[in-house]
C-alpha cells in the first residue's frame, strides 16, 4: 500500500462523506430579535451547519463563527438533519457558490495531514497527492476554491457597515 493511499487509516475516526442540503430558515440573530431569512447549507452526515448566511433588506452576509454556532444548534434542537426534505431543504452534491464554508476540526485535521503529505512528496507523487486532496475535498462536497474562500480575509469581500454596526459581505 502506498503511504498515502488511505488518507483517514491513521486518524481515530473515518470522516464521513458530505450529504449536504440547502435551502432558508427563519431565524432570530439577537434573543429579542425578529426572526430574519438565511440561506444554509446543512452536511447531515456530520450532522452541521455548514455554512449560513442572514438575508436582511436586500442585503446579503455571512453568519459569524457565534451565530453559525447558534443557529447550528437550534437547527440540531429541532432535528432538522434527520429530515432535512420535511424541512424544506434540498439535496446539492456540492457547495452552492453563494457558501463561505466552516470545517469541522476532523476535517481541518485531515486537510492538514494530506498538507503534510504534499510537502513530503516527491516531484514524482505531487500530482498523486494533489489528487488525493481533491478527492477529499470533493467527499466533503468542497473544491479548493471553497478553502480559499474558507481563508479570505474579510477586507477581501470589501466590507462596509450596516445598520446594527456589522459589516456586509458583498
Amino acid at each position: 500500500m502506498n503511504w498515502f493511499d488511505n488518507v483517514s487509516s491513521d486518524s481515530d475516526q473515518r470522516i464521513a462523506p458530505a450529504c449536504l442540503y440547502q435551502g432558508h430558515w427563519r431565524h432570530r440573530l439577537r434573543a429579542h430579535g425578529e426572526l430574519l431569512m438565511c440561506r444554509v447549507v446543512l452536511d447531515v452526515a456530520e450532522p452541521r451547519v455548514v455554512a449560513a448566511q442572514v438575508i436582511e433588506q436586500g442585503l446579503v452576509e455571512d453568519l459569524d463563527a457565534s451565530e453559525l454556532e447558534e443557529l447550528n444548534q437550534v437547527m440540531l434542537a429541532q432535528e432538522v438533519h434527520h429530515r432535512p426534505l420535511a424541512w424544506g431543504l434540498t439535496a446539492c452534491a456540492m457547495l452552492p457558490l453563494w457558501a463561505k464554508p466552516t470545517f469541522s476540526e476532523s476535517q481541518i485535521e485531515e486537510m492538514e495531514r494530506i498538507q503534510g503529505y504534499l510537502i513530503d512528496a516527491s516531484d514524482d507523487s505531487v500530482d498523486t497527492v494533489l489528487q488525493l486532496r481533491d478527492q477529499f475535498l470533493q467527499g466533503i462536497g468542497m473544491t479548493c476554491e471553497d478553502v480559499h474562500r474558507a481563508v479570505r480575509q474579510p477586507n477581501e469581500y470589501g466590507k462596509s457597515l450596516r445598520k446594527g454596526g456589522r459589516g456586509l459581505a458583498s
